[in-house]
């Protein structure tokens, strides 16, 4: 079972899947067409094109707090300073398409589909947004992906712009696997006991997940630290003890 933030409304979703069926034909005429090769940008933000230049002329707002220098890091960072005082928003409008990639394979396919002409892939977007009420300037950078053929990387920039978000509001992922599912009541004495080593003022999103393979104990990843008392381990660390040469 997990627990984690609130994702779209399924009548959101709904709306994007019924938007994107009638346009996915042109991307499934477009697989058996080559690729256009991917440009690779050279400047510190990436969006190249005339239009994306415009789109993201005003993105002066400060960086996020969690840095990331890859290419997908370098969008994400650019649709973040861009998103002004409407941060909520344009993460909802984020979220939306990522779950949209992940239930409707029509949708996937026109992202994911490199033989599919921009201009169709625009419209196509551009409609799916109009149903659901994104936000401008996720629509902007959707386009600036288009052009700059950076489109197939989408649900990974979503990814990371979720991280940057969650570090802009104090968010922190606090992932708990156990062997068997824990009680309500035991994820609440887990959930304490992480708050109080957590940051002050921050707040943890907790997910919890199960793996049989560990035998007992629990696995929690918290931001980047990790605190490991699995059976399993703690059966590696035994056997590692007796295995290791008499002094």
């Amino acid at each position: 079972s997990h627990s984690t933030l609130a994702v779209p409304a399924p009548a959101m979703a709904g709306m994007l899947r019924l938007a994107a069926r009638p346009l996915a034909r042109s991307a499934r005429s477009a697989l058996r067409q080559p690729a256009a090769p991917a440009l690779i940008p050279r400047i510190a933000l990436p969006a190249t094109s005339a239009a994306g230049s415009r789109a993201f002329a005003a993105a002066t707002g400060p960086k996020p707090k969690h840095e990331d220098g890859t290419l997908e890091g370098r969008y994400a960072t650019a649709l973040f300073m861009a998103s002004g005082g409407k941060l909520e928003k344009v993460y909802q409008d984020m979220a939306a398409l990522r779950n949209m990639m992940e239930t409707s394979k029509d949708f996937k396919l026109l992202v994911e589909t490199p033989g599919v002409d921009p201009e169709t892939k625009v419209s196509a977007l551009e409609a799916v947004c109009k149903k659901a009420g994104t936000e401008g300037s996720v629509v902007n950078f959707l386009k600036v992906l288009v052009e700059n053929k950076r489109i197939g990387m989408l649900q990974r920039v979503i990814d990371l712009f979720e991280v940057f978000y969650r570090a802009e509001k104090g968010l922190v992922l606090c992932k708990v696997t156990s062997a068997v599912d824990l009680t309500a009541g035991q994820q609440g004495e887990v959930k304490k006991a992480m708050e109080q080593r957590a940051e002050k003022g921050s707040t943890l999103i907790m997910e919890y997940a199960t793996n049989p393979a560990i035998l007992g104990g629990l696995q929690v990843k918290m931001g980047e630290a990790v605190f490991d008392n699995s059976v399993a381990t703690r059966l590696e660390r035994l056997q590692a003890q007796l295995l290791a040469p008499l002094a």
